[in-house]
């Protein structure tokens, strides 16, 4: 069966998820982490694109990027995930691909939905276990957008500059936002959305993309049992 076409619209964000190849660890170091920071980095500038939030874990990462154009992302996705891929086969003396296959992505309402997609990324390490606080983990972007870390790679959504009129108010509405969400029942969805590449929205929102692309933007099914421990594991 042909895969569809990736759902990209020009400056709206996407929560993206690339894993490493059979779920391997390909994030091993703290040379590794800042490695592929530096990739992003490269990436972003090399395409245009803005990056939102992020979190890198060891064997995959998570990106709320907005595009300039579906080509663009294409130019940031190849940019980054070569690089890397270029610095750990040299670090390992190995060849080979080293992703798993084609990243996954779900197009995202930001209107209703964008902070949920803050919390689901940025609460990554939490609900792994690593830490018991986003703020503990080092290689996020809840650092810039909770506590006023500048971070690079980080170009403010116009919804979260919104929140204040500078860094302080920003942070400090953000950090209420953050904490006052649950996205409980929101995490399967946004998962299921990503793995099967759909839009992530209201009703309304689907409506109002559907002409803007060339395919459905919701599937009327999905196959295999969603409460199936290994459909829990894809996006985690």
């Amino acid at each position: 069966m042909a895969r569809l076409p990736r759902l990209v619209i020009p400056n709206q964000p996407l929560h993206i998820m690339h894993r490493g190849n059979n779920r391997q660890d390909i994030f091993n170091s703290e040379d590794d982490m800042l490695r592929v920071k530096d990739d992003i980095a490269h990436g972003l500038e090399k395409s245009g694109c803005s990056l939102h939030a992020y979190v890198i874990m060891r064997n995959h990462l998570h990106l709320l990027i907005t595009p300039d154009s579906k080509e663009q992302l294409a130019v940031f996705m190849q940019a980054m995930a070569n690089r890397y891929v270029r610095y750990y086969n040299a670090l390992h003396k190995r060849t080979g691909t080293l992703w798993e296959g084609r990243y996954k992505s779900c197009l995202v309402d930001s209107d209703s939905y964008l902070f949920s997609l803050y919390k689901y990324i940025e609460m990554n390490p939490v609900k792994a276990d690593i830490v018991t606080n986003p703020c503990d983990y080092r290689w996020s972007s809840y650092s810039h957008n909770a506590l006023a870390v500048e971070d690079k790679l980080i170009t403010e959504h116009s919804l979260y500059s919104a929140l204040g009129y500078n860094p302080d108010i920003r942070c400090k509405h953000y950090k209420e936002l953050f904490n006052r969400l649950d996205i409980t029942h929101q995490e399967e969805k946004i998962t299921r959305a990503t793995i099967a590449g759909e839009a992530y929205g209201s009703e309304n929102f689907h409506k109002k993309i559907r002409p803007l692309v060339s395919r459905t933007t919701k599937l009327s099914t999905h196959g295999g049992d969603r409460k199936s421990e290994s459909f829990k594991n894809q996006a985690g």
